[in-house]
């Protein structure tokens, strides 16, 4: 894929949005010109038609006057007398200039008795019939004709004018008429002869789509185009005055006007091709065209020159940027002074880089840390990732099994160490939970008496050319959701244990009940043993001596051995010594506490068991050192049970105590309640003060939790802003209601983050035993649900668990 600069991007883009601009303004500037040229057009156009019109509506009443004037200068004597008519109608010079085809003179019957200038043929014809005698002498009124074609033939359009001739009883004595041709030179025909600007022409039609004048005398008297084949003349023909667009019968385009006669009701039209209206338009599109083919170009180079400058600093920071850190070199700021955005740019750069160098150094220096911890062990260990690789493998195990760290690490082979051909370790067993092949693995084995999910095996290895009766330990390493991370094994050689027990029993059994021999085995031992009788000390031997704080054994003889027992661990000591008495067997080793001479506490792991001294009964007591083990059992336990930011019970130890809790309510039926709560505006705490702000929140958090329930009662983290509750032995169901309310009026008060005041709310989902479920799993769902439904309704609130429907007979526990 081809990569372009952020140089070539902005200029594309700005010039994009420079030409789209410019393009559009003069896209729309030609738009609203064309448009308003085109109105201009038509209006000027049809006021030009408007003016002709008036001026043929003037020349049609002056002809009609003039034939009206002439009417009624007739005497009525004279309307029976032929001579007399065609002798006036022969001197009456102002009507042949009018009406060129001739006037007549017509008697009421409508027969032709008088025709001006020359003779005809038609005298004494009769015209009753025609249109304009019948409306004439109906009306009594003077009329125009429509056009029809004289009597002289097919080649002769003509329109007759008519005024009454009235007697002195106002009767019509006669109707007198005037011609005029419409193909000849005339007043009507005239205005086919006009133009309108360039190309344009005329033309006079009525409604019964006759032709009445035109530029083409051969169209004059000819029907037009039939109705629905011209919108705009069907328009004008029912009532239309305007302009409008318009292809000719010939098929040219063209701007047509219409204006309809107010003395004859015909419509005059004026027609104009739209190449020649429209030319100017045609020539503000090139002139548009050719201007931005120009100016485009130009506003590239200015574009391309502008952003130049504008990217010149920010290419130079990216440039500093990927010299930065190179070849491992520590990061130096970046001294680029601008007072505008890249500045702030850069100085913002510098304060992350900055931050991430101090936070990398301080992660490296934890790392390390727990590394050296880890190295410097007495304990030998290793520690697999859930890959099975070896992450760390310490100087101890170095020292153990005489295989190098570097050959180790990142190698998914520990078994290397021990063995010739590829098996599991026990880490492998752990993180892979392969339980069932325990016993193909190891002789010995039992589940780990001090860390949960921990196992514990035993056997003896040769190592460094030397067999070493070695313990394994192994136990999984888990983050705080409960995924698996890793395995840690550790091993103890017990090879001197093992043999001093192995000399121990060959001894016993080589020399029986001599106490000498006895003697000089026991004080081999890096256990405490001590011999009692009637329970006092009649023996101990100097391991024994040495974990009691005593310099010599005479310092305990004689006193009884409860005495250094811590009182918790009093009743289980007396219960060893009655069952090895009473049975005459071995009581099962126990884990107790024992008080040295200082008053200081040990934690030792003691078994109790029939032994003759000098021949009278007594008890052997062997006793051996554990602190360190059950010191590293508690810190391995706070690691899986306890939450590493707020001290709380995580998600493994809460399920447990839920188990536990719930147990006892079915036991002894009392109501228990589970609360299940989430921070409410915990991620604008985050978002705006940082991740190390929103710890601080989340451990005030914890606290103001703790403190609104009972020491009896739990808070657990379940992970990010989300903790739970467990309420145990309520008196009353309604008490959960009394620790939601306090717990949302701890949390109504602000917290200080940073010098801030930050407002973090809590939704509260509770579930009550047994009224809402019985089961774990069930309950844990019930609170998660409600807790939702606390957020559904506004946040900040509790809610109860909906209560489950029963069904007819059904009895809820």
């Amino acid at each position: 894929m081809s990569r372009f600069s952020l140089k070539i991007k902005l200029a594309a883009v700005v010039f994009i949005l420079v030409g789209t601009v410019s393009t559009g303004v003069a896209g729309l500037g030609l738009l609203f010109f064309i448009q308003e040229f085109k109105a201009s057009t038509a209006s000027r156009q049809f006021s030009v038609v408007s003016a002709m019109a008036g001026e043929l509506d003037d020349r049609i009443t002056a002809a009609q006057r003039e034939l009206t004037a002439v009417a009624l200068s007739i005497p009525p004597s004279m309307a029976g007398d032929a001579a007399k008519l065609q002798h006036f109608l022969d001197s009456r010079l102002d009507l042949h200039q009018v009406f060129s085809d001739g006037t007549a003179f017509f008697s009421p019957a409508g027969t032709l008795l008088a025709y001006a200038p020359g003779e005809t043929p038609l005298i004494g014809k009769k015209f009753a019939t025609r249109e304009y005698f019948v409306r004439t002498l109906a009306s009594g009124r003077p009329q125009i004709s429509t056009p029809f074609t004289s009597a002289r033939g097919e080649g002769h359009q003509v329109v007759m004018f008519t005024a009454p001739v009235m007697g002195a009883d106002g009767s019509v004595i006669g109707v007198l008429g005037g011609k005029v041709e419409l193909r000849e030179e005339n007043f009507l025909s005239r205005v086919a002869r006009m133009h309108v600007g360039d190309g344009g022409n005329f033309f006079l039609f009525n409604d019964n789509r006759q032709m009445i004048a035109h530029p083409d005398r051969d169209k004059v008297g000819l029907p037009m185009v039939h109705k629905g084949e011209r919108e705009l003349l069907d328009r004008a023909i029912a009532g239309y005055e305007g302009s409008g667009e318009m292809v000719s019968p010939s098929g040219v385009d063209g701007i047509y006007s219409f204006k309809r006669l107010k003395t004859t009701g015909w419509i005059l039209a004026a027609e104009r091709p739209l190449a020649t209206a429209y030319e100017p338009i045609a020539r503000a599109e090139r002139l548009v065209l050719y201007s931005l083919c120009a100016l485009l170009p130009l506003a590239l180079i200015t574009v391309w020159l502008f952003v130049g400058r504008l990217t010149a600093p920010l290419l130079m920071f990216a440039g500093r940027v990927r010299e930065s850190g190179r070849d491992g070199t520590p990061f130096t700021p970046i001294p680029l002074q601008s007072g505008d955005e890249i500045g702030e740019l850069v100085q913002a750069f510098n304060a992350m880089m900055q931050e991430l160098t101090s936070q990398r150094r301080l992660l490296e220096r934890e790392k390390s840390f727990a590394e050296e911890l880890l190295q410097h062990s007495a304990v030998p260990c290793f520690v697999i990732d859930a890959q099975h690789r070896v992450i760390i493998w310490n100087r101890a195990m170095e020292e153990l099994t005489g295989v190098e760290a570097s050959r180790q690490v990142g190698g998914a082979e520990p078994w290397r160490a021990f063995y010739e051909e590829p098996r599991r370790v026990l880490a492998d067993v752990v993180v892979d939970g392969a339980l069932h092949e325990m016993a193909d693995l190891y002789p010995c084995y039992a589940d780990s008496a001090l860390i949960p999910e921990g196992l514990r095996a035993e056997g003896w290895y040769r190592l460094k050319g030397k067999q070493r009766y070695l313990c394994f330990d192994a136990a999984p390493i888990r983050d705080t959701e409960g995924n698996l991370l890793a395995a840690i094994q550790t091993l103890q050689d017990v090879t001197t244990r093992a043999n001093t027990e192995e000399q121990l029993r060959n001894m016993v059994e080589a020399i029986g009940e001599s106490e000498e021999r006895f003697r000089r085995l026991v004080e081999l031992s890096l256990d405490g043993i001590a011999i009692l009788v009637d329970r006092c000390f009649v023996f101990v031997n100097p391991a024994g001596c040495e974990m009691l704080g005593c310099g010599v054994p005479d310092e305990l003889m004689g006193r009884e051995m409860r005495e250094f027992i811590q009182r918790e661990s009093e009743e289980v000591f007396l219960e060893q010594m009655s069952y090895a008495e009473s049975t005459d067997t071995t009581a099962p080793w126990v884990e107790e506490r024992l008080l040295r001479s200082d008053r200081t506490a040990i934690e030792v792991e003691l078994g109790v068991g029939p032994f003759v001294y000098r021949g009278q009964k007594a008890l052997q007591v062997i006793f051996r050192d554990i602190t360190e083990r059950k010191l590293a059992k508690a810190r391995l336990e706070t690691l899986a049970h306890y939450d590493s930011l707020t001290s709380l019970p995580n998600r493994v130890l809460f399920f447990d105590r839920l188990n536990h809790v719930v147990s006892e309510a079915k036991r002894y039926h009392h109501p228990m309640a589970l609360m299940y709560l989430d921070l409410d505006c915990f991620k604008e705490v985050n978002d705006r003060f940082g991740h190390a702000a929103g710890d601080v929140v989340l451990l005030e958090a914890g606290r103001r939790l703790k403190d609104c329930v009972r020491a009896c009662d739990m808070v657990a983290r379940m992970g990010g802003d989300e903790f739970t509750i467990i309420l145990s032995k309520m008196a009353e169901p309604q008490d959960a209601t009394v620790v939601a309310e306090r717990i949302i009026a701890a949390f109504s008060l602000p917290f200080q983050v940073e010098g801030e005041e930050a407002s973090v709310g809590v939704s509260i989902g509770i579930c009550i035993y047994p009224v809402n479920d019985t089961d774990m799993d069930g309950m844990v769902r019930c609170a998660d649900g409600a807790m939702y439904r606390a957020k559904q309704d506004g946040k900040n609130v509790y809610r109860y668990c909906e209560p489950p429907q029963r069904r007819e007979g059904e009895v809820i526990p």
